[in-house]
């Protein structure tokens, strides 16, 4: 059965009709007539909206949609009466890209005041004329949260535009279950346990109290030479009935924008490649997204594709909060990742005594400073001879990615690379034996994209490119690394070996079907064997001939833990407790393992830490850094504590999860009887590697998150906001 639906589309202030205006039921799309007048039909049940597309000049978000729920019979006088904007003939115009605020009602995480306080906050500082919130706006999708939301988002004058994310729907979906209970399952890969749940609600659409509370999960408005469209990709939440009208709805309001529009599509999820070519049919031009907690920019045929951190809480990838501004013009458009600090934070070594502001270093001298294009996040520089190698990650567009390369004497830049997209670690460069077969020296570096790189770091000329598996849609945070003459790269999803003189692959091991969830934990190389870190599986190691798997072991490691580190043919890594998650706050276990082999030596609980972000090994002692701003040092055959250190508070939220906590990212650096310590306060520290006692420490005004790395007679370190120092032993 079908209802016919009658109406009109009319300026609020003049009550002139407006022409062209289409207006959908969620499935099919038709135009409004000269007078503003429209009919279609709806199926009750199934086409649960009446909603208009709101052209440019008008307030987008205002009175566009008409519930259809309790429709019987034929409905006339739908009327839309849509605001015109005060400054609606404008060709130019920002907007505010925000995702992932996950709303809940716990005390202690994100709540609805809490996300207010920041869209208020971004409000000031970016004056944006719209936002667009792409999904996972709550927790668990419940009324209360929802509720929650939309009175945040109505605290604010700016227009956000909200859209369906799978967390929206998950009451729905799960029932009884709570999001605690689901993740435990999921990290225990109890999935039969998951599939009976869903089995009992299939056929269901998930999105209603979405529906109830914000209105329809998809639609789409103009605004100047752009058409917008909000398109929830999560398909597990809709029954086939409703997800083929999504899909139908789609691409009929692509196909009916004028040659002269260009198109904006906003998802949750990232994009499939199939889908990005069925898009490119159309005049799209940039895909913007979250759900990874992470920042990730690339291009497919002429496709801008970004994804953004979280609003309110640090990243996964440990990117800070914030959100993306994008300044839209009439041929083209630009942004820039833009990250949300409390004001009301603590400042760096609040909790101590007051940090000098001098740079430089007791018992070190700052023998120069070199400005980046863009900041040193989580890729530490690396020192080969008389250079210093710096990767860059520009997360905007048009972006500065690439390889940077200074003098590491004098700080001048030598010569600057580009790649297709970040690069999100640091290079690997080639042992003496490598330069003396190859002739030269080389290091590698692989985009996020999954594209790998081998550069000759005297001239800066590529020496060869190639694209591992599944690029471009690759999440790679971790470094290449090179053995013999052998690179050898990857991430969860896959690893391969690549002939480091002509790029050639020698083998590739497939593994998982996907690595997002960002893992900067890097492979390390020993003997005969790689060993890799599998978040949410353990440890394994591959042979470096063929790629077979040599052991494997099940720790329960999670997406923010450190690099393992070898030394003496053991493995020291964290470990995890069944139930740990990469919010939780349970202690952290440690492990020691044989490396041959893969047997335990030992597994303990021993870090009260919920998570090791960094790892050092030195005789008979080890050195693990937290997310929570300690540095620890423990007895290597004992695991008994020897000393406890702890930073100030940090400059920007980017732990993940959290907001306003202390924080070390960077993996501790042992400098002859030192230990460098670099915190998310901007603060070095200078350690007594055997006592744990400061013995200098000072600012650099930025939150450091990349390790420092060690030259002839001292160490460079970088900073967020680009700047790399370089400090060296006085001279005798």
């Amino acid at each position: 059965m079908t209802i016919p639906v009658k109406g009109r589309v009319r300026d609020a202030t003049s009550g002139t009709g407006l022409e062209g205006v289409p207006v959908s039921n969620g499935e099919h799309v038709v135009r409004t007539d000269s007078d503003g007048r429209y009919a279609l039909d709806i199926s009750p049940g199934g086409h649960r909206f009446v909603f208009v597309t709101v052209p440019d000049g008008f307030r987008p978000g205002e009175g566009f949609y008409r519930s259809t729920i309790g429709w019987t019979r034929e409905q006339c006088g739908v009327d839309f009466e849509l605001k015109r904007l005060s400054d609606g003939d404008r060709r130019t115009f920002s907007m505010a890209h925000i995702s992932d605020t996950h709303v809940v009602l716990d005390e202690g995480r994100i709540q609805g005041e809490t996300l207010s306080q920041d869209l208020r906050q971004l409000e000031r500082e970016a004056h944006p004329d719209m936002m667009v919130a792409s999904g996972d706006l709550t927790d668990w999708g419940t009324l209360e949260e929802l509720e929650q939301f939309h009175a945040a988002i109505k605290s604010v004058s700016t227009p956000v535009l909200p859209m369906f994310g799978g967390h929206d729907g998950n009451h729905e979906r799960f029932g009884d279950l709570t999001v605690d209970e689901l993740v435990a399952l999921k990290h225990r890969r109890e999935y039969g346990k998951i599939e009976e749940i869903l089995k009992q609600r299939e056929g269901e659409p998930f999105t209603r109290n979405y529906e109830r509370v914000l209105g329809p999960p998809h639609y789409s408005f103009d605004r100047g030479r752009w058409h917008f469209v909000l398109y929830p990709n999560e398909d597990n939440f809709y029954p086939a009935r409703d997800r083929k009208r999504k899909e139908d709805w789609l691409w009929a309001d692509l196909s009916q924008q004028p040659r002269d529009r260009k198109i904006v599509v906003f998802l949750h999820k990232p994009p499939s490649i199939p889908f990005l070519n069925a898009l490119s049919r159309y005049r799209v031009e940039l895909v913007m997204h979250g759900h990874w907690h992470s920042s990730k920019v690339f291009t497919r045929d002429g496709i801008v594709v970004a994804a953004v951190p979280p609003l309110c809480f640090g990243g996964l990838d440990t990117r800070p909060r914030g959100y993306r501004l994008v300044e839209f013009r009439e041929k083209d458009f630009e942004f820039r990742l833009r990250p949300l600090t409390c004001a009301g934070s603590p400042s760096p070594g609040a909790a101590d005594d007051p940090i000098p502001p001098e740079k430089d270093v007791k018992g070190f001298r700052l023998r120069w400073t070199h400005p980046l294009p863009v900041g040193l996040h989580r890729a530490a520089p690396v020192c080969s001879g008389d250079r210093i190698l710096a990767s860059l990650a520009d997360e905007g567009h048009p972006g500065q990615n690439g390889v940077a390369c200074v003098d590491a004497r004098s700080g001048a830049l030598s010569w600057r690379v580009s790649t297709d997209t970040a690069v999100k670690n640091n290079v690997a460069v080639t042992p003496p034996s490598a330069t003396a077969d190859i002739g030269t020296d080389l290091c590698a570096a692989v985009s996020v994209a999954g594209r790998i790189y081998a550069i000759e770091t005297l001239s800066g000329q590529f020496r060869w490119k190639a694209d591992l598996p599944g690029f471009p849609e690759r999440w790679i945070y971790a470094s290449p690394v090179i053995a013999g003459q052998t690179v050898y790269a990857g991430g969860k999803a896959g690893m391969g070996a690549y002939d480091l003189n002509t790029g050639e692959q020698r083998w590739y091991t497939p593994i998982e079907g996907g690595d997002g969830w960002p893992c900067y934990a890097s492979p390390q190389v020993t003997g005969d064997l790689l060993i890799l870190l599998l978040q949410r599986r353990g440890l394994m190691a591959l042979n470096r001939r063929n790629g077979s798997v040599v052991w494997e072991r099940t720790l329960g490691v999670e997406n923010p833990y450190a690099r393992p580190v070898v030394d003496g043919g053991l493995v020291v890594t964290g470990s995890g407790a069944p139930a740990l998650h990469w919010y939780g706050g349970e202690p952290a276990q440690m492990a020691v393992l044989s490396a041959c082999t893969g047997e335990v030596v030992w597994n303990r609980a021993m870090l009260p830490s919920r998570y090791p972000t960094g790892l050092a090994v030195r005789d008979d002692r080890f050195y693990v850094t937290t997310p929570d701003g300690a540095a620890f040092c423990f007895d290597l055959k004992s695991g008994a504590l020897l000393w406890r250190f702890r930073t100030g508070y940090d400059l920007m939220d980017m732990v993940p999860a959290r907001r306003e906590v202390r924080s070390i990212f960077a993996k501790p650096v042992i400098y002859k009887d030192y230990l460098l310590i670099c915190g998310g306060d901007g603060c070095v520290y200078i350690l007594n590697a055997r006592t744990g006692a400061c013995v200098s420490r000072t600012t650099l005004g930025s939150p450091i998150t990349a390790a420092p790395c060690l030259t002839e007679d001292g160490f460079c370190v970088g900073a967020c906001d680009g700047q790399m120092y370089c400090f060296a032993e006085p001279e005798k």
